[in-house]
């Protein structure tokens, strides 16, 4: 004889809440539930898991620099073989990162109506770069003929002939010069076709071809500097610009010190925190071996 069991009465459904009130009554007390659960599941913090926690930090904080640094640092190695030693860097942001502005020359020689300066990457010539550098100008003197003349510029170690457009005509050294050294250059007054170089002695010439001994007490115009005018300095002004080899900039950049004392404390910061990485990692590794030790038993 069997028995009958009579079914089971269905379990009922939770009504959904009608309206905005209900349904907003019904999502903060499910939310309320569920924080209470996590509350009581949640376990109490130790110092395993405070390490393992801040190892995450500031193993976060210090990827990106820590890759920079790496970065640089195969850079800087291979700056001499990849030319970044010599190679100049002249964007605006970088040299106001070193407080550094464009200084165009101040002075230079005016003779016969030419001007000459010395910028900061080209020699001027009425405000035109000459493609002859001549970075250690003794003076200016101007020479030749009325149809052809010439510019005559002086270094310690030669002198150079221009033509009034720039052009180089001749430069001389060495044996072509009847003085080992060039200690300043002038005109004789009165006869401006004749340029004068001096050493010890004092030699002339008209054409930079054969020179002349200048008798002693003899009177000499000798070329000196005199202020640009404005229209010089403004001319020179593109040429002016300062720079650092890209090698410095990445000496600077990988030990903060492009970015002042703040930036050097920053990498100080990440190698803090590498060390600070080192120890937590040791500890964790150390503390989970000993974890799995004491299962095993």
């Amino acid at each position: 004889m069997s028995t009958m069991t009579s079914p089971k009465p269905p379990t009922p459904q939770p009504s959904k809440p009608r309206g905005v009130v209900g349904r907003l009554r019904h999502f903060s007390e499910r939310a309320l539930s569920s924080r209470r659960q996590h509350t009581q599941v949640r376990a109490k913090p130790n110092l395993s898991m405070t390490l393992r926690t801040w190892h995450k930090r500031i193993g976060l904080f210090a990827f990106v620099f820590m890759g920079w640094l790496g970065f640089s640092g195969f850079l800087i190695n291979q700056s001499a073989d990849w030319g970044y030693d010599t190679k100049p860097i002249t964007a605006s942001w970088v040299m106001s990162l070193y407080g550094l502005h464009p200084e165009p020359p101040t002075k230079g020689y005016n003779v016969g109506g030419h001007w000459l300066a010395e910028a900061q990457d080209a020699t001027m010539l009425d405000g035109k770069p000459l493609t002859t550098r001549i970075s250690h100008q003794l003076g200016l003197a101007v020479a030749g003929t009325a149809d052809k003349p010439l510019l005559f510029v002086a270094e310690p170690e030669r002198v150079v002939v221009l033509s009034p457009s720039g052009d180089l005509v001749d430069e001389m050294s060495g044996y072509t010069l009847p003085a080992p050294q060039v200690r300043r250059i002038g005109t004789i007054p009165g006869n401006p076709s004749k340029v004068v170089i001096q050493d010890l002695d004092a030699y002339v010439t008209s054409d930079g071809l054969g020179w002349e001994k200048l008798p002693v007490n003899s009177p000499v115009e000798w070329a000196a500097p005199v202020d640009l005018p404005e229209a010089q300095r403004n001319a020179a002004m593109p040429f002016s610009l300062p720079s650092v080899t890209l090698e410095h900039v990445l000496v600077d950049a990988h030990s903060g010190r492009i970015f002042g004392i703040g930036g050097a404390w920053l990498i100080n910061f990440v190698g803090l925190a590498s060390m600070a990485l080192s120890i937590t990692g040791v500890w964790i590794i150390w503390r989970t071996n000993q974890q799995r030790k004491a299962a095993r038993r």
